[in-house]
């Protein structure tokens, strides 16, 4: 597949986006079909002078806008704060829309730009497609009644009304809670609950307990309102960021659309990813690194995507191929897979901007991956409280664990802890890519000084570069989605007949880790399929284990705690005995 740009002979209008003859330009097989009525030029950019204490206000808007608005800002701890009198809420709003400003530029500046590619349907949406079907979503939320500055949930997955949906509700001032597709309905219900969602996006006509009243928003996309009114209480954020909690219940991160921007601007600053590139969308948009990665830069400055609704690795070259992508942001099991399973054609040639980011990438990984097409993946360090923090730059090879130097915004401190590797400590990480708090209020001294202290531990190597060493907190990370143990046990308590459970992290070879579960059951045990039915119903699917044993009881150590150990070494006698 090739991508072909430029004027086609006849076109089929099909809603949003355009359907195009066959445009071949020599090639026999199937081109992109994107009208353009002038030449593809970059987005007006600006420049974002990073600082370890911040960016200056100044660089998140362009010169028109600042002049607009006429206000003078200044850094503050956790967001912008202004410095002269004025109405600090109305302020807030305007701040609000810096993201829905800059993309009104690229609209206005470049309304036939191609931004969405997407292959399976051979089409694409230009930046005037975006912007109507953002309208058209907006539309829908103001006919549903969505009260101001409510918090909206999504669970749509990679799909152009993701992004879309984002920018309507940026616009209107509501904190948009993002939560993966692969989601139970019963769990969708619970998470929109904690958090006081007005109202959830689904894929129609998905049920979801608590919120029957139904309005359609885009293709496929509905908006299902909450049977009774949130309780409207302001929320100082653009974006609500699920993370796992370590007591088995879910978070969220208050982060404002200041952190948003300034971790974009940073990234993209890093990985040297600017308006006219393309990146895949292959990681879920829903997290918070697909979220900055890749959403916010789209609507930011202008960097177009090519999606699919899932990742698809055999198709991936060829989408690369045919949009010209450059950069591909991913998780270590994508790679590994593609070096298992190299693309016929071989490796795109434009795509040569590779991130590594969820979990820990693999020296042998990473090796085989370079051997295999020559490329280097570069590991990138962030967590849903910050975004991004470090990213190993150059071609030189690194040591396991080593996720390299601290962004340009960005400070690290390691503060002592007894776990921690000699000369090393708990990683904790200030500047303007820093989430305000957690929704819940919850765990407040982890948020101090302008900072969030993280679970990580690590030291610093001779070059400054950051080395991770392991973790204060129990999570396990499945292909780049964290999980807490915690989490799954509590819905396995709720079996009949179960006495005790415990859930660990076992080494896999594709996805870092997978579940393992451990069952002391009063009488008959359940069959594999009905305890993956059971959990299917109250889990999305990467917290299923894989994983289910039922020992006697529950093994301990000489101090009465949970022997680990001991599990870990049943689980791997356990599959050993499967192969």
């Amino acid at each position: 597949m090739r991508l072909a740009l430029g004027r086609c002979a006849r076109r089929q209008a099909t809603g949003l986006g355009e359907q195009f003859d066959e445009y071949h330009g020599g090639n026999d097989r199937m081109a992109w079909k994107v009208p353009l009525e002038e030449p593809i030029v970059p987005a007006r950019q600006t420049t974002a002078a990073s600082t370890h204490t911040g960016h200056q206000f100044d660089d998140l808007l362009d010169e028109t806008h600042r002049r607009r608005m006429g206000q003078e800002i200044d850094a503050g701890r956790h967001g912008w704060s202004i410095t002269i009198g004025a109405d600090v809420a109305t302020i807030r709003r305007q701040m609000t829309r810096v993201i829905v400003e800059a993309f009104k530029h690229i609209e206005r500046d470049q309304p036939a730009r191609p931004l969405i590619y997407l292959p399976a349907s051979n089409r694409a949406l230009t930046a005037a497609d975006v912007a109507l079907l953002a309208r058209t979503i907006g539309a829908g939320l103001d006919t549903a009644g969505v009260a101001p500055g409510s918090v909206i949930a999504a669970a749509i997955g990679n799909r152009p009304a993701a992004i879309a949906a984002f920018l309507a509700c940026a616009e209107r001032g509501h904190p948009w809670l993002p939560i993966d597709s692969g989601t139970s309905a019963v769990e969708i219900a619970h998470i929109a609950r904690r958090f006081d969602a007005a109202g959830v996006m689904v894929v129609a006509p998905e049920p979801v307990a608590g919120f029957a009243n139904r309005h359609p928003l885009a293709h496929e996309v509905w908006l299902v309102v909450a049977d009774r009114p949130p309780s409207g209480r302001a929320l100082d954020a653009a974006v609500l960021k699920l993370t796992s909690g370590t007591t088995g219940v879910p978070r969220a991160t208050l982060t404002t659309e200041a952190a948003l921007v300034g971790d974009s601007r940073a990234l993209m600053e890093a990985f040297g990813i600017g308006a006219d590139h393309t990146q895949v969308a292959a990681i879920p948009l829903s997290h918070a690194y697909g979220f900055g990665n890749v959403l916010v830069p789209l609507l930011l400055q202008g960097t177009a995507v090519v999606m699919r609704e899932a990742f698809v690795p055999e198709r991936l070259p060829e989408d690369a191929r045919a949009a010209g992508a450059r950069a591909f942001p991913g998780v270590p099991f994508m790679f590994d897979f593609l070096a298992g399973h190299p693309p016929r054609d071989g490796w795109p040639p434009t795509l040569t901007t590779l991130l590594s980011a969820g979990a820990p990438l693999e020296r042998a990984c990473a090796d085989r991956f370079r051997a295999r097409f020559g490329i280097k993946i570069h590991s990138f360090y962030g967590t849903t409280e910050t975004g991004g923090i470090c990213y190993v730059q150059g071609d030189d090879e690194v040591a396991e664990g080593t996720v390299g130097r601290p962004l340009k915004s960005v400070r690290v401190s390691l503060l002592p802890h007894e776990d921690a590797p000699p000369g090393g400590g708990r990683v904790f990480v200030r500047g303007p890519n820093v989430a305000k708090a957690y929704a819940d209020g919850g765990d407040s001294e982890v948020f101090a000084d302008g900072g969030f202290l993280t679970g990580d531990l690590g030291a610093f190597d001779a070059q400054g570069r950051l080395v991770l060493s392991g973790r204060v907190s129990p999570f396990v990370n499945v292909a780049g989605r964290k999980v807490q143990p915690a989490e799954v046990e509590q819905v396995l308590r709720e079996l009949a007949g179960v006495v005790d459970v415990r859930v660990i992290g076992i080494a896999d070879a594709r996805r870092g880790e997978q579940l393992a579960a451990f069952l002391v059951m009063r009488a008959t045990q359940p069959s594999i399929v009905e305890l993956r039915r059971f959990c299917a119903s109250r889990l999305a699917s990467y917290k299923i284990p894989r994983l289910f044993l039922f020992p006697d009881r529950i093994p301990l150590t000489p101090r009465g705690k949970t022997d680990r150990a001991a599990l870990q070494a049943a689980a791997l006698s356990a599959i050993t005995g499967m192969l």
